[in-house]
């Protein structure tokens, strides 16, 4: 998962921009240890979202190019999009690709409706919710995006209150574009607590909170009832910001291009959620690092891993 990806179109040089710096690594992970779902974390298309004149042009440059490996396609758009792909067919690989919107994709009136509606007649993969989804995904793992602007703004708690109830966990997800932990830049502290307000009153254990809007690298603690256990915020896909003072418990901060992995695999014989923070250089052609891993369990519990033999 990772969000803030939306750089305006490229020229020539395009496939060197920090974007397809972090796609590539995406790539990458997904050949070594095989994924089953891409987030992004909103901020689509900067710098104000997308107007109809210029949706193809802005999905060959956002999304085609940089994700094609995930990308599934509807008849309309491997006829007008499948071109700007670059990936042989035999080597992509589709999975679901969820998708929440950014406050700069609020930025031309049409935007939030034409990503919701028209982005998915041309490829067939994207899946963006209304307000808010619940997606139930393999392993007791429910996957719930949500708009997070509405909130911001004071709107729609009942529904993800309602969202978090019809879940079936036992794990759960809540993934959204501003982070509710205090990550230290433009932090708005009534969104969090609606969202925590939310998380109480649907009475349900969430555990990890996704979110970009930060523009850097950021595992932060949960703080205890009505919050999430683990707050991941990946919001490093195409620029970085300083990491600034938070008030809340960093585990880790990178002001780093790169994305989060989430797994749900057994140790010790338990079920676990493992958090995995990759950075990408700056510099074109080096790859990408694994810089921390976090476990939480289904009490909540988290455990950093230091290395692979633990």
């Amino acid at each position: 998962m990772l969000g803030d990806t939306g750089q305006p179109i490229g020229g020539p040089l395009a496939a060197l921009r920090p974007q397809h710096q972090v796609a590539r690594a995406l790539v990458a992970e997904d050949e070594s240890a095989e994924v089953h779902g891409l987030v992004l974390l909103g901020d689509n298309f900067y710098p104000d979202g997308i107007e109809d004149d210029e949706l193809k042009d802005r999905m060959r440059a956002n999304v085609v190019a940089p994700y094609c490996r995930f990308l599934t396609f509807t008849s309309r758009g491997r006829g007008s999009l499948e071109e700007s792909c670059g990936v042989a067919e035999a080597r992509r690989h589709p999975v679901p690709l969820y998708a929440v919107l950014g406050n700069h994709d609020y930025g031309e009136r049409e935007s939030p409706m034409l990503q919701k509606e028209v982005v998915p007649e041309y490829i067939k993969s994207w899946r963006m919710p209304d307000q808010v989804d619940v997606h139930e995904l393999p392993g007791g793992v429910s996957l719930i995006p949500f708009q997070s602007m509405p909130l911001v703004r004071g709107k729609n708690e009942g529904q993800l209150v309602r969202a978090l109830r019809r879940s079936k966990g036992p794990f759960r997800i809540l993934a959204a574009h501003h982070p509710i932990a205090d990550p230290g830049n433009g932090h708005d502290p009534k969104y969090s607590r609606r969202v925590r307000s939310a998380i109480a009153q649907a009475g349900v254990p969430v555990h990890l909170f996704l979110g970009g809007h930060e523009h850097n690298l950021q595992v932060i603690a949960g703080d205890g009832k009505g919050d999430a256990a683990l707050h991941v915020i990946s919001g490093a896909g195409s620029d970085t910001r300083k990491v600034k003072p938070s008030s809340r418990k960093r585990l880790f901060g990178a002001e780093s291009l790169g994305f989060a992995r989430v797994d749900r695999v057994e140790a010790a014989g338990e079920p676990i959620l493992r958090v995995t923070m990759f950075t990408v250089p700056s510099t074109p052609g080096l790859g990408r690092e694994v810089s921390a891993r976090f476990e939480v369990g289904l009490d909540g519990d988290i455990r950093e891993v230091v290395s692979d033999a633990e």
